[in-house]
């Protein structure tokens, strides 16, 4: 079956360091994040290839994350692999126009149930990358603005 791909695009006013900060962060995820309920890092809270993450998340099963690719501080890729299938999770951090990023996440399922799997759960998957990608937009920009005001201050 073909896998499945779904995307979620947004800009953030912020520069690119400051969003990869906030996303790089994982273990924070639940302090600002209503999709993730708790990580737990199995092998230490660093961000780095090959580091396990258990995530729990709201009408989903718990799964356990492995970093596949790191590209500091432009993006990470982790992915869980259960039989018969594998979601791919892209986080990625472009910078664009003056001071400003794009922020990329994406979602594959692959595999000989990814596709089908995928398909079950687009909506669910699709509703989370928007609420994510709008979280950490607002999450930057609150600190955008929080830091600017104090400055002026």
């Amino acid at each position: 079956m073909t896998a499945l791909v779904l995307t979620e695009t947004t800009p953030v006013h912020a520069p690119p360091e400051l969003v990869w900060a906030t996303l790089s962060d994982v273990v924070a995820w639940v302090d600002w994040l209503p999709t993730v309920s708790a990580v737990r890092p199995l092998e230490g809270s660093a961000l780095v290839l090959g580091a396990r993450y258990r995530i729990e998340q709201p009408r989903l099963r718990p799964a356990t994350w492995v970093v596949t690719a790191l590209d500091p501080p432009r993006c990470f890729v982790w992915e869980v692999r259960s039989f018969g299938m594998r979601i791919v999770a892209e986080h990625s951090v472009r910078p664009c126009s003056h001071d400003g990023s794009e922020l990329e996440l994406r979602m594959i399922f692959d595999g000989l149930l990814g596709g089908l799997i995928g398909r079950a759960y687009r909506g669910i998957t699709r509703q989370y990358l928007a609420l994510e990608a709008q979280s950490l937009r607002g999450r930057v920009e609150d600190a955008m603005t929080f830091a600017l005001g104090r400055e002026r201050a």
